[in-house]
């Protein structure tokens, strides 16, 4: 019996959960309260908060970096102020002020990723970009030619594509409690498990390996952006998404089979000595692929 049958064991059947699908530019909406504003009166002001929430993710989705490989969610986006000048041509020291006020204001959170880019997350995102069609565009789009026919309550495929504003080379998830899975399911409101959860299942099937006493911002998205390649690779092989139940699945192999990872043991060709894996080194695609094919088996 292969490998992936082996590891399969470990894990109940699921049912497959569809992932976003990148949908190009559409529709944003705009909330009215934001005329009540004081900002409303600066032009500027305006217009940047317009361009940040026509930028940002309308879902979830892995983004290459400067720095490796980033998960970017819904409502979020990389960026820095050097290209929001150049987007916007609102002068630097302006922009520089504007986040500022936005971020003192609830409306905004930024997050340092670097020297070059930061991670702009949009706050209570989801309470005015619903994930529905606008009734106007139903009308629309339904083509109901018929005064009798009554209105479809759905908004069709194509135009529900249309009207996504979803720039899909920025995204992530920003929350300590945001479910690592959003990424797989972005219509599941209630998240099904944290990063949190992913750390106990860690420590609890493999106690010899590095204890992680701090989730920190770096590990939170290292687990989300495994989340992400881990279930394009458990698609392949078992047609179903990467879960909960998956990865405890994959630590309980290699607490079986792969024991060479647990412990330390002397390398003969430096003299030195290897030491046990760690967390990061688990998060690893390539790692997950090579366990799932067997390669990775004590020998």
């Amino acid at each position: 019996m292969n490998v992936v049958r082996k590891l399969s064991d470990y894990r109940p059947q699921e049912r497959p959960v569809e992932t976003p699908e990148a949908t190009g530019k559409g529709f944003a909406l705009i909330h009215r309260q934001f005329m009540d504003s004081r900002l409303y009166k600066d032009s500027q002001a305006v217009h940047l908060w317009l361009h940040l929430i026509l930028k940002a993710n309308y879902s979830p989705a892995v983004v290459k970096t400067d720095i490796g490989e980033m998960m970017v969610g819904r409502g979020q986006m990389i960026t820095g102020r050097p290209t929001l000048v150049s987007e916007t041509f609102i002068p630097d020291n302006k922009v520089k002020s504007l986040l500022r006020s936005f971020e003192s204001k609830g409306m905004l959170k930024i997050e340092a990723m670097g020297r070059k880019f930061s991670l702009i997350t949009i706050l209570k995102y989801d309470d005015f970009q619903a994930q529905n069609c606008p009734t106007n565009v139903q009308q629309l789009s339904n083509a109901n030619t018929s005064n009798n026919e009554p209105i479809s309550g759905v908004c069709p495929t194509n135009v529900q594509q249309l009207s996504i504003n979803n720039n899909i080379t920025n995204n992530s998830l920003s929350k300590d409690k945001e479910s690592v899975s959003a990424a797989e399911n972005s219509e599941q409101k209630k998240p099904s498990h944290t990063c949190q959860d992913v750390i106990d299942a860690y420590h609890r099937i493999l106690p010899e390996c590095p204890s992680i006493r701090a989730l920190s911002d770096k590990r939170k998205n290292l687990i989300k952006t495994f989340w992400v390649k881990a279930g394009k690779i458990t698609r392949q092989l078992d047609n179903a998404p990467f879960s909960m139940a998956a990865w405890e699945a994959y630590l309980t192999y290699i607490s079986l089979n792969c024991r060479w990872m647990l412990g330390a043991r002397p390398d003969a060709k430096t003299g030195k000595t290897w030491r046990c894996k760690n967390l990061e080194y688990l998060l690893s695609d390539e790692v997950y692929l090579k366990v799932r094919e067997g390669n990775s088996d004590d020998v």
